[in-house]
């Protein structure tokens, strides 16, 4: 298990460092930071200047190095307007994001597991039927389309729940409900083929034949062994909650990382931009690693294999 552990950890590493570098070349890639800042009539003396006070004179590469360094030492630098702390301003936002990320993959575990599995034991009957079509519909369904259409029948329309900015727990039922929305397909497809499968191994039908009850042979036979393509599927998911948050955080006006990486894009505040990016990255790969873990826990065969 240790062992597993320091290689996880060295992957963290390498893939923050992966982020930093791609997140600050792209960045680089639009344009000289000290024009983006400037208006489009401004004299090249003021550029000149700009560019000088936001330590821009130095190629290319040697501004890498230094922001790496900065990194590396925990500061993510100023910002650009105002010369903000990027750390504080970022880390003010995580939790936000991480509160809303909570509550979607919880919503979303629940309904997939009490669809998927109802849907498996009830295979091929008009209850399994009507879960196939919520999961195609679901899956077609643009994330930014349903937090309009929630946001105009919910909120404007009938005023049951606010359409923007966080109010308190009321204000996390359309956002969250939007991203459930489209987070279940994958998870309920994965849940009823995992059950269907499971359901058919011959540990399963010793159960039945012993005559242990059906609640008690899904409880304890079939859940733990089913459920485990879901632990590593959940973890995979987060990569979606977090990119969907971008979109849904600016739809509902959530203070979270999503929304201010893209109100930073707007403004050409890179370093709050590479602040945003590399939190969220680095929160994703913790997040898979920790699920790595688990399922390792849970599956003594994939534990075997990684010592």
């Amino acid at each position: 298990m240790l062992s597993l552990i320091l290689r996880r950890v060295a992957q963290m590493v390498a893939v923050a460092l992966a982020v930093v570098a791609l997140v600050f070349f792209l960045l680089r890639l639009a344009g000289d930071p000290a024009r983006l800042l400037n208006s489009a009539d401004a004299s090249e003396a003021t550029i000149a200047a700009t560019r000088e006070r936001l330590g821009l004179d130095d190629p290319v590469i040697v501004q890498f190095f230094r922001f790496l360094g900065q990194v590396l030492r925990g500061d993510l630098g100023s910002s650009y307007l105002g010369g903000y702390d990027v750390s504080s301003i970022v880390f003010g936002a995580l939790p936000n994001t991480i509160m809303l990320a909570i509550a979607i993959i919880a919503c979303s575990t629940v309904l997939s597991l009490v669809l998927g599995i109802s849907s498996a034991l009830a295979a091929g009957s008009w209850w399994d039927r009507c879960v196939q079509v919520y999961v195609a519909l679901a899956q077609a369904t643009p994330n930014f389309w349903l937090a309009v259409i929630l946001v105009l029948i919910f909120a404007v329309n009938l005023g049951w729940f606010p359409a923007v900015d966080f109010t308190g727990p009321v204000s996390f039922v359309l956002p969250v409900t939007t991203m459930t929305v489209v987070l279940t397909p994958i998870l309920i497809r994965t849940v009823r083929q995992s059950f269907l499968e499971t359901l058919d191994q011959d540990y399963v039908r010793a159960a039945r034949a012993r005559g242990i009850a059906p609640l008690r042979i899904v409880g304890i036979h079939v859940l733990k062994v089913a459920s485990l393509p879901l632990v590593t599927l959940i973890g995979m998911q987060l990569g979606v909650v977090l990119a969907g948050s971008y979109v849904i955080e600016v739809i509902f006006n959530w203070p979270g990382i999503g929304k201010l990486a893209v109100d930073s894009l707007n403004s050409r505040d890179f370093p709050m931009v590479q602040g945003a990016v590399l939190v969220a990255a680095v929160t994703f790969v913790l997040v898979n690693s920790l699920v790595d873990l688990t399922y390792s826990v849970l599956d003594p065969r994939v534990r075997a294999e990684n010592t």
